[in-house]
């Protein structure tokens, strides 16, 4: 049978290692991660691969701004119903204008944009 000083160590122990797992992971996870920004612009219904991929080469060039690579199946008749993303962490609010701006002159293919990814 454990004594009253043995337990008081190990619940000391399991506290302090509760602490620095909660302390490691805030630390990692919000101090020292990246800006997660995202500007995500959905399209209007029929507008198809071909406005998508124009979207992509006249805004995802710009200056601080880069287009997120579509994932899942790669047929255009099925990434042509899902909206584009562009990577906005560390961009300037300058540059972020820009960027709606060149997203604005799209206005007959383009339904809206909201950023994903604030704090």
């Amino acid at each position: 049978m454990a004594s009253r000083r043995t337990n008081t160590v190990l619940i000391v122990c399991f506290a302090a290692l509760a602490l620095g797992a909660m302390l490691v992971t805030g630390v990692f996870n919000y101090l020292l991660a990246g800006d997660p920004r995202v500007l995500v612009v959905t399209m209007k219904q029929g507008s198809g691969q071909e406005a998508r991929d124009q979207l992509k080469r006249d805004c995802g060039g710009l200056p601080g701004i880069s287009v997120v690579p579509d994932r899942g199946n790669p047929d255009p008749s099925i990434q042509g119903r899902f909206p584009v993303r562009f990577n906005i962490a560390d961009t300037t609010p300058s540059q972020e204008a820009v960027l709606e701006t060149c997203i604005n002159e799209h206005s007959s293919t383009v339904r809206g944009l909201l950023s994903e990814g604030d704090r």
